[in-house]
């Protein structure tokens, strides 16, 4: 059952939405707070695991993007597998969560940014990952935006996004089918899918070959 949002919030009070759920502890940040903490762990776990498997399966990466790291849950997994990991999120109090939690980590770089405006243009890094956040961009005009920004940023895109709910979203989230990504994404291949299924929720873990088309 998808569940749209019917009036998109404004900018402003999105990103006060981020600043409010930063706080929050645990997972809950990140996660739907409504969820028992064992399930938001477990399903970390697993999101790791696919992220993981999809990676391996590039061989030698190089560089890698995370798109919207939060409070770096899933950023060890990427600097695992890759030599240089550059991590960016809008929020300034999820970066803080996640350079702490990341210290530790060689290669590991974060900064502020959103995805619909990533700021490079002459660098491509060898893969992106992005785990639950294009469901938070909820604008038709900004989801393309963002959807652009990625092909031109990256030779291929580890996604992993819900597609079902039982408990409706909220409206700062929309789903979306893993067809609306792949015919937003200019230039894209679907590799490979895994499905990821927890507490009545769905997503898809996909692995997503791109091609340049700024």
């Amino acid at each position: 059952m998808k569940v749209q949002a019917t009036q998109i919030p404004a900018p402003d009070e999105i990103e006060a939405e981020w600043r409010r759920r930063a706080g929050r502890p645990g997972l809950a940040r990140v996660m739907r707070a409504s969820q028992p903490a064992e399930l938001a762990e477990a399903t970390t776990i697993r999101t790791r695991q696919l992220v993981t498997h999809h990676l391996r399966s590039l061989g030698p990466i190089r560089s890698a993007l995370e798109i919207g790291c939060g409070m770096g849950r899933i950023t060890p997994a990427i600097a695992a597998q890759a030599g240089a990991v550059t991590a960016i999120d809008m929020t300034p109090r999820m970066l803080e969560l996640a350079r702490a939690a990341c210290a530790h980590l060689p290669g590991v770089e974060f900064r502020q940014a959103a995805v619909q405006r990533l700021p490079w243009r002459d660098k491509r890094f060898d893969v992106a990952v992005c785990v639950w956040v294009l469901m938070h961009v909820l604008d038709d005009d900004e989801i393309a935006w963002a959807c652009r920004a990625i092909s031109g940023a990256a030779r291929h895109l580890v996604l992993v996004e819900y597609e079902h709910a039982d408990i409706p979203v909220g409206r700062y989230s929309r789903l979306r089918d893993l067809d609306d990504y792949l015919a937003l994404l200019p230039g894209s291949r679907l590799v490979e899918r895994h499905e990821l299924t927890y507490g009545g929720d769905r997503s898809f873990a996909a692995l997503i070959a791109l091609e340049d088309r700024r």
